[in-house]
């Protein structure tokens, strides 16, 4: 091999040690080599390196296999060896999140916002809110590796536009190009139900699914909508032109969702406060609501789910994902939301398709976007090469889990 193929040989040796410590949290250097094929000398290499880097902390010597022997170190990721931002934009409210390198939370807010208009005030925001996330969390911006921003609507990742969106009437916005402006580390801008597909492939609930649906509906009194991400072999699917997942389902918004059950909030244990003033109930309030067992609130989200379970029911016989994940606020009603969701697809798909069909909901809840758009930047990190650029240069087969030196 040459120079070149021999650092791409390495960069994927390492990347497939590094991913192997994130998913198992802590692993022994004989564990490394036992699952890698490697020998003990490269995993030593490895580690020795990664070690000098401060991506991974030796936490000391481990017991013995049962066949005795030395006793093996111990590894784990240094949680502190970077860190990813990411924001998730709504109408009339920002969400902002930061991640360690183990993925982990460690700061996030939630920003209400005035309306904003043009693509120079949604600028301004994001700028403050990440300036003020980083001050508060009191970490060291040098270890920031990227931000990541989502947004509900159709993005290009070509040519880097938010072609449309609901958050301005104009098509076509530069958004990611006016955010490179003020950062010297990566920025990336992504459909929201995309970034949240990928959080939950990444470090939610899809880590061992291979194809796999992420619902986000959005309700409030001021955004309205259902947006569909898709995983397919492990790998977010946008389209031919980045529209997959944006299906035209008409739907109202929350006040109007709420014309049916007007009438019965003083029947609810905990609606019936709202009897007077129906107008102050927002999506919070609802959710509180139906997680204390309030019928009426209960009622809702049965007719909701059924609603979301009919639009999306054909999308599941088309795709026939192994699972699909409901994301956003809604997530937070677990079992609530998925009962109605599944009854409703088992209406409209072959018995196969639905009974092998998980549905489940997000481990993220409101979060879920924002920390799809972060995981999108820390991602980047532990991502594997393509080993057919190898393959190409040298005409071997590789295997893609172990390449040895």
């Amino acid at each position: 091999m040459q120079t070149g193929d021999l650092k791409l040989v390495k960069n994927i040796n390492d990347r497939l040690v590094l991913n192997l410590i994130r998913v198992n949290k802590i692993l022994s250097s004989s564990d490394l080599v036992r699952i890698t094929g490697m020998r003990p000398s490269t995993i030593f290499n490895i580690l020795k390196d990664m070690a000098a880097q401060s991506l991974v902390i030796n936490l000391g010597k481990g017991e013995s296999t049962e066949k005795g022997g030395k006793k093996p170190y111990l590894w784990s990721l240094n949680n502190e060896a970077a860190f990813a931002l990411g924001v998730d934009v709504e109408v009339g409210e920002l969400t902002a999140v930061i991640l360690n390198f183990c993925a982990e939370i460690v700061a996030k807010k939630i920003y209400r916002i005035d309306k904003f208009e043009t693509l120079d005030e949604l600028d301004h925001h994001i700028t403050v809110i990440v300036d003020d996330i980083l001050t508060e969390s009191k970490i060291d911006r040098t270890k920031v590796v990227g931000l990541g921003v989502a947004v509900a609507g159709i993005v290009d990742n070509v040519t880097d536009l938010v072609v449309m969106t609901d958050v301005f009437q104009e098509m076509n916005v530069p958004m990611l190009a006016a955010l490179r402006k003020h950062y010297s580390f990566p920025v990336v801008v992504e459909n929201n139900a995309n970034a949240s597909a990928v959080g939950d492939k990444w470090i939610g609930v899809a880590r061992d699914s291979r194809n796999s649906m992420t619902v986000l509906m959005e309700f409030d009194k001021n955004v309205h909508g259902i947006g569909i991400g898709i995983i397919i072999n492990e790998e977010i699917y946008r389209g031919s032109s980045f529209c997959a997942g944006e299906l035209i389902m008409p739907m109202s918004d929350l006040g109007e969702m709420l014309t049916n059950v007007r009438s019965q909030l003083r029947k609810g244990d905990i609606l019936k406060q709202y009897d007077s003033s129906p107008l102050s109930i927002d999506t919070r309030v609802m959710i509180d609501a139906a997680k204390k067992g309030d019928r009426i609130a209960l009622s809702f989200f049965n007719r909701l789910g059924h609603f979301i379970g009919r639009r999306i029911g054909s999308v599941i016989g088309v795709l026939n994902p192994d699972m699909l994940i409901i994301s956003g606020d809604l997530a937070e009603l677990d079992e609530i939301i998925v009962r109605p969701v599944k009854e409703a697809i088992e209406l409209d798909t072959l018995s196969i398709t639905s009974e092998t069909l998980r549905v489940v909901t997000s481990s993220h809840g409101h979060y879920s976007v924002a920390m799809g758009a972060a995981s999108i930047i820390l991602g980047s990190h532990f991502k594997v090469p393509d080993v057919r650029s190898l393959n190409s240069v040298t005409g071997n087969r590789i295997n893609h889990r172990v390449v040895e030196v």
